[in-house]
Order: structure tokens, then C-alpha cells, then sequence
């Protein structure tokens, strides 16, 4: 299938289209990270409607329900926070990424009607046999996808060499920078060497639509946790940042950050809290539509992971663990906690069985906090 011209016209300069087809090593001085840089190579010709179409679920980190160990958390750190942004850029022109009616098999959720609440507000429920109980419908509206905190978070295409192409989820947490899951980016060995291909990130993705265009890494980084533990679950730490190179919109150069909005985030606050917890899984509509669960805190989990309740699958991985999320009243003020639409998780493993339904996030930590630096300092403007 060919590509839509209006897909076509949309990337104006080549100088924008990013490719990991040619990687070289990048050295950093930041302990417990590694990173490569994403050379430009025509990955507009990789990503072609078809391949886009045909990007499957990457499967979730599996864990062991008899090897997992519940744990206190130990860690002392102190917590680290940064505010979110709404978007500054409205008129943005989106793209036709490919048309579902062509293969209806591949997206059976596409036609599924929008749930009607105008007579039940009640929102569903659900628990597994972990106990873990939470709440998980698509977005009301399915529209709301292109309004913040929702519009920050989007689809991950790329390719792992020699098996494919692939899906995750993915959000903006500064004017430059989208963070998801180590495992959707990198095999979890090989250092420098161990990282996927041809990322491509689509914001608010919905049915084959990109309303605020698709947008290219040119590095990306993930922990040294994560690339040297052989892809096990839980891990320590997965978690894994790109740098996102700017698209030319309205005449001039602009960051995803300013047409998106982006999250907040604060480390070690994963562990007593509550998430809203967002992504494309495709158990649920066939990754075509984004996902929300609301969940609390559930167990703490070694090496530094907590479990909260979803029921989301495969191609949820990478996606937000938001506190506060949402837009506060006027008169909402004290309390504790009250950073709003901060990244408090990132959405890491599930178990063999469907039955607990819980999934589990690494902590972030002064991991997450080194790999944000290290993107910071790339460029003047990241952060």
C-alpha cells in the first residue's frame, strides 16, 4: 500500500527525518546511563503506511509470580520534582498516518462504539486476584485525547533488527524530551550496541492518525540497569529518554513540548500514591485508541518496583504513571502531594497469568534524574 500524499507532504525537510540505521557510540560522563546518537538516514522511506499499519504489540517483561519478591522500600533518597507545561503552539496541521478501513482484522477495536455515560456515570471497575482494584475505560470523550495532560502522551513505533516492527507508549516530559521504558528501546545487553531501531513517536495517535504530526529521537539513552540485565523483570530501573529533534511547523522550527504540552515528574513517589496510568495496550482496542486506568499504590516490590492495578497489556509498556493528573479547581489547594501531572512511573512488566492484574513500574530514581540531565545538557532548550 502506498503512502497518503498527505503523510508524504508533511515532513517539508529532510533534515528532520532521523534514522537509527547508523549509530554511533556517544560517549557521557553520567555514571549508570548509556546512550547512542540516532543519525539522520530517510527513516521517512522506512516508515511507510503499511509498516505503520502493521507495527505489532511489543510483548510486556513477563514476571514470575513465584520468583517476585514483595518488599519494604529501602531506598532514602530524597524526592526530586519538576513541573509540567501547557502547550503554547495551536494550529497545528495533523497527518493521515494510513487508512484503517483497509484492514479492519488488524484493528477490530476502530469500530467499537464510544461508551455513552449520558445515563451510567459509573465508571468500571475492576480487581484481580492480586487485590489491586482500579478503574479502566477509554477517554470520555475519545477526543480528549488532543486536550492536555492527555495530548503529552502518544504511540512508539521502531523496529527490533531481525524481528520486526513494534509498538509501545511514550510521553513528553520536557520541551524536547519523551521518556518511556528501557525495554522498548534497547534488548537489555549489548551496551551502545543493544538498542532498537528507527523510532518514531506520534503524540495523541488515534485510528491511524497523527493530530500533532509524528516527531523523530535524535538520541536516545536508557540505564545501565536496564541494558545489562538481560531483559528480566522487575528491574531496577527501566527507563529510557529520547532527545526529539524539532518539527517545522507554520514557517518556523518548533519543539514537540510547545505543540504537546509536557509532564511533570518526582522521583521516590511511587510507593504510596495514586496513578493515573495512560498508553496504547492492545489487548484493549487494539492499541488503536489511547487507555486510561486509575489505580492506588499497591505493593512494593524488590529490586525497587511497585504494583499498581491495571488491566492493560502488551503496547502499554512506556507509558505514564501521572499523579494529580488533570487541571485543579479554583479554591483545590493544600495537602502534601499537590504537584500536579508529574511522571511518577513508567509502565515496566505484567505476569504470565492475567489473573493478578497489576502491572509494575521501577521507581524513578537519581537514575531517571541522570538520564534527564545528561538529555538536558544536549542542547540548549531540551529542558
Amino acid at each position: 500500500m502506498k503512502m497518503s500524499g498527505s503523510f508524504t507532504t508533511s515532513f517539508m525537510f529532510s533534515s528532520l527525518v532521523l534514522s537509527m540505521n547508523a549509530m554511533a557510540s556517544d560517549a557521557n560522563n553520567q555514571e549508570g546511563v548509556v546512550g547512542v546518537k540516532i543519525n539522520q538516514n530517510q527513516v521517512q522511506a522506512y516508515w511507510t503506511a503499511e509498516r505503520l499499519r502493521s507495527a505489532k504489540e511489543l510483548p510486556m517483561p513477563i514476571a514470575n509470580v513465584n520468583t517476585t519478591k514483595k518488599a519494604l522500600s529501602t531506598n532514602n533518597e530524597s524526592s526530586v520534582s519538576g513541573d509540567g507545561a501547557l502547550p503554547v503552539v495551536t494550529d497545528v496541521t495533523g497527518q493521515q498516518l494510513f487508512n484503517t478501513n483497509e484492514s479492519d482484522d488488524e484493528h477490530p477495536g476502530k469500530d467499537l462504539p464510544i461508551p455513552n455515560f449520558s445515563e451510567d456515570k459509573r465508571i468500571p471497575n475492576d480487581v484481580g486476584t492480586y487485590n489491586k482494584y482500579f478503574s479502566s475505560s477509554r477517554l470520555v470523550p475519545i477526543t480528549a485525547d488532543t486536550s492536555y495532560p492527555y495530548s503529552t502522551v502518544g504511540k512508539l513505533f521502531f523496529t527490533i533488527p531481525g524481528q520486526g516492527n513494534f509498538v509501545c507508549s511514550a510521553s513528553v516530559i520536557r520541551p524536547r524530551v519523551v521518556v518511556t521504558a528501557g525495554h522498548c528501546t534497547h534488548k537489555g545487553s549489548g551496551g551502545s550496541e543493544g538498542f532498537y531501531t528507527n523510532f518514531y513517536f506520534v503524540p495523541a495517535y488515534r485510528d491511524g492518525t497523527a493530530p500533532f504530526q509524528g516527531w523523530y529521537p535524535n538520541y536516545v539513552m536508557t540505564t545501565a540497569a536496564w541494558s545489562v540485565g538481560n531483559g528480566s523483570v522487575p528491574n531496577e530501573a527501566d527507563y529510557s529518554m529520547f532527545q526529539v529533534s524539532d518539527n517545522y511547523i507554520n514557517g518556523a522550527y518548533t519543539k514537540i513540548g510547545s505543540v504537546t504540552g509536557y509532564l511533570g515528574y518526582q522521583t521516590q513517589a511511587l510507593a504510596s500514591n495514586h496513578a493515573t496510568i495512560l498508553g496504547y495496550p492492545c489487548n484493549l482496542d487494539s492499541c488503536s485508541k489511547m487507555h486510561q486506568v486509575n489505580a492506588g499504590n499497591g505493593d512494593s516490590v524488590s529490586p525497587n518496583n511497585v504494583e499498581y492495578g491495571s488491566d492493560m497489556g502488551g503496547g502499554s509498556s512506556g507509558g505514564p504513571w501521572i499523579q494529580n493528573f488533570g487541571a485543579a479547581a479554583v479554591g483545590q489547594t493544600g495537602g502534601l502531594n499537590p504537584g500536579l501531572n508529574r511522571i511518577i512511573g513508567i509502565t515496566s512488566y505484567g505476569y504470565i497469568s492475567t489473573d493478578p492484574k497489576v502491572q509494575g513500574s521501577a521507581i524513578p530514581d537519581s537514575r531517571f534524574i541522570s538520564i534527564l540531565n545528561t538529555i538536558c545538557g544536549r542542547q540548549t532548550g531540551n529542558c
